[in-house]
């Protein structure tokens, strides 16, 4: 690193950052001093790379540049925030970028008179560095911002986009279903049923329905999933034709325990006379903050899932990658299942947790 710094003209630390790719170096210094030090055969050092990160993460870091969240939810930002995981991604955003010595901008896609072209300049004039989009409900979600992510290092979080195909982090939804019918199995119930918008099935490339089918097979337990999708447009008619789906599907197959996303679902359950648990089991999938340890399910982990997003994001940083990856790749982050009082035994597990402790 001395003999590049001594060749390019510039100090051993500036070499350090432009091989990092550390935005506090422009661009056109960066890419100068990366060629040459390609040229003259330099290599990194793995374990002495290790150690300096190790080094930086145990010291406060100086602020280096800002990332941006883009919400690409089609209504309003505050609708998006009721969504099960979206505050939990933003306060592991925060946590991942403070500590990595960046910053975080938020962003709304559909904001009223800010076309994305113009959303592109204003992160550059921002010191945006890299963007995570968030809030996908379908695959043409980013069909209009190519002025952002072919701009930007990018990722996607919460689905696995093939237009375009960034960089993506996920939660493992074909073990969540595996997992959480392997418990309600375990806890007696052999009628298992699964739930979900249509939409949100088609999202997840319907991994939670496959998790589910790799689980009860061909057996007797299995029974045909409901994908919600009632006809109408306006709002009170939707729930009023859901409802009615719903609790058709209900009595024409004979579930003793349900498998889904939406909490408000249990309210259903009882509106149709079943005792939770002992007639009807009852989990989430995507089991939320405010709900656990009062209904079962699969904890998504959904600070951590954003904390890898910030991860995969800097990394990209760090090897000036931008734009559509050549290869594209995912992380998947796997759910755990807690215990809540809408499966039966979960008095017995308190028991044996606490029998646990005082040993």
């Amino acid at each position: 690193m001395a003999a590049i710094a001594q060749r390019a003209g510039v100090a051993k630390s500036t070499v350090s950052m432009a091989l990092r790719n550390d935005p506090r170096i422009t661009v056109a210094q960066r890419k100068r001093i990366q060629k040459m030090a390609e040229q003259m055969g330099y290599q990194t050092n793995a374990l002495v790379a290790r150690l300096m990160a190790e080094l930086r993460k145990s010291r406060k870091q100086k602020y280096l540049a800002t990332l941006a969240v883009i919400n690409v939810w089609k209504t309003s930002v505050e609708s998006n925030l009721d969504i099960t995981n979206t505050k939990s991604w933003l306060e592991g955003f925060e946590d991942r970028a403070t500590q990595l010595g960046y910053s975080i901008d938020r962003f709304w896609i559909n904001e009223p008179g800010v076309k994305p072209a113009r959303l592109a300049g204003i992160l550059e004039a921002r010191n945006v560095q890299g963007v995570i989009f968030h809030g996908v409900r379908s695959e043409d979600c980013l069909d209009d911002s190519r002025a952002i992510w072919t701009r930007f290092p990018s990722v996607v979080i919460g689905a696995h986009l093939r237009k375009p195909p960034l960089s993506f982090v996920i939660n493992d939804h074909y073990f969540s279903a595996l997992q959480a019918c392997r418990q309600l199995m375990a806890a007696g119930y052999r009628r298992i049923g699964i739930v979900l918008d249509r939409w949100l099935d088609e999202v997840a490339e319907h991994r939670y329905v496959a998790g589910y089918f790799a689980t009860l097979g061909n057996s007797d337990g299995a029974v045909p999933p409901l994908f919600l999708e009632p006809a109408g447009s306006a709002e009170k008619n939707l729930v009023s034709a859901k409802r009615k789906q719903f609790a058709d599907w209900i009595r024409r197959h004979r579930p003793d325990a349900l498998l889904c996303i939406n909490s408000y679902l249990l309210e259903w359950v009882r509106e149709l006379g079943l005792a939770v648990p002992a007639k009807m089991g009852f989990a989430l999938l995507d089991l939320p903050e405010d709900l656990k340890g009062q209904v079962a399910g699969m904890d998504p982990r959904a600070r951590e899932t954003a904390k890898k997003a910030v991860d995969v994001l800097v990394g990209q940083l760090h090897r000036g990658e931008f734009g559509v990856p050549e290869i594209q790749s995912g992380t998947l982050v796997e759910n755990q299942w807690l215990p809540g009082k809408t499966v039966r035994g979960y008095r017995e597990t308190l028991k044996i947790r606490a029998t646990r402790r005082l040993k």
